[in-house]
């Protein structure tokens, strides 16, 4: 990893409820960089940029209106509020799709085994409703 790269690594992002820390690489793997923007990673990016970046402290410094202006010149969006919410989105539905198929994997396992002792348990009672109803509707008639 490039010094850019760990750097970028170290800015951390704050986003209100998905819990721990979120780098820039997490929002912005190289994937989707090089779909959106004109480098190939967020380090790169952001080395490219001219600005400064060693820490957290010195990206936030950085004036909002200039690192604005260098979003809309080299990327698909048009500020760094729509380049940040568009990798918040990705960040956040990617670990849906995480949460979602290892549920499906823990639910797939544990309803086969709940299944398999609930076909058995159900039959047996059906057995004994079925007998159940005989009786009732004999004794009715």
């Amino acid at each position: 990893m490039g010094e850019a790269e760990s750097t970028a690594a170290t800015l951390d992002v704050e986003i209100g409820g998905l819990g721990g820390e979120v780098t820039l690489v997490d929002l912005f793997p190289s994937s989707w960089v090089e779909t959106h923007c004109d480098a190939t990673s967020i380090g790169e990016f952001v080395e490219e940029s001219g600005f400064e970046v060693s820490d957290q402290e010195s990206f936030e410094s950085i004036p909002s209106h200039k690192w604005d202006r260098y979003v809309d010149s080299n990327t698909e969006f048009d500020d760094w509020q729509a380049m940040l919410s568009a990798g918040v989105e990705r960040y956040v539905l990617e670990r849906a799709n995480i949460a979602e198929s290892d549920a499906d994997v823990s639910a797939v396992g544990t309803d086969t085994i709940e299944t398999a002792d609930s076909t058995e348990t159900a039959e047996s009672v059906d057995s004994g409703d079925a007998a159940e109803r005989e009786e009732s509707a004999e004794a009715s008639v």
